[in-house]
């Protein structure tokens, strides 16, 4: 973070502080910052418990919930403080952003007139590892992610369907 601040001269710490952005968990502020290749930035709180799966699942559903304010159809997610976690850590945090972006996605549209779909098409989680053990976690986050968005349908629809 102090990297890309410095980049933009300072703009990211001199725009949080105007936003009285503190860092709480599931506080969040979206800037425009010009020059930087993507029409915004977003900065997302983690709070005081930032190595909880609770934390980052809501770091996840904070990244839904902005992403579909701002209709932006990429996202990519750079943890702040990710250089001092372990390996497991770092799968571990990627899998509960990812269950928390879908969970966070998701709306149940099947009973309305007109539903809308999500802009988002993408997010990519960037500097928590690659390879086939995060593919193997992410496949998992996606299986769970399933089946609670099925028992939200299940709860969500009439008796007679």
């Amino acid at each position: 973070l102090k990297k890309l601040d410095s980049q933009l001269g300072g703009l990211l710490a001199e725009s949080s502080s105007e936003e009285d952005f503190t860092g709480k968990a599931g506080q969040s502020t979206v800037l425009r910052l010009p020059g930087l290749g993507s029409k915004r930035v977003g900065l997302i709180g983690l709070g005081q418990s930032a190595s909880t799966p609770a934390a980052f699942r809501g770091l996840g559903e904070a990244v839904a919930a902005a992403a579909k304010s701002t209709q932006a159809s990429d996202v990519a997610i750079v943890l702040a403080s990710s250089e001092g976690l372990s390996a497991e850590s770092k799968l571990n945090s990627a899998t509960a952003i990812a269950s928390g972006t879908v969970l966070g996605l998701y709306e149940d549209n099947r009973y309305k007139s007109e539903s809308k779909k999500p802009a988002l098409k993408s997010v990519d989680i960037l500097g928590l590892g690659t390879g086939p053990e995060l593919e193997k976690k992410l496949k998992f986050a996606e299986d769970v992610s399933s089946a609670v968005i099925f028992g939200r349908e299940l709860v969500n629809s009439p008796a007679n369907v």
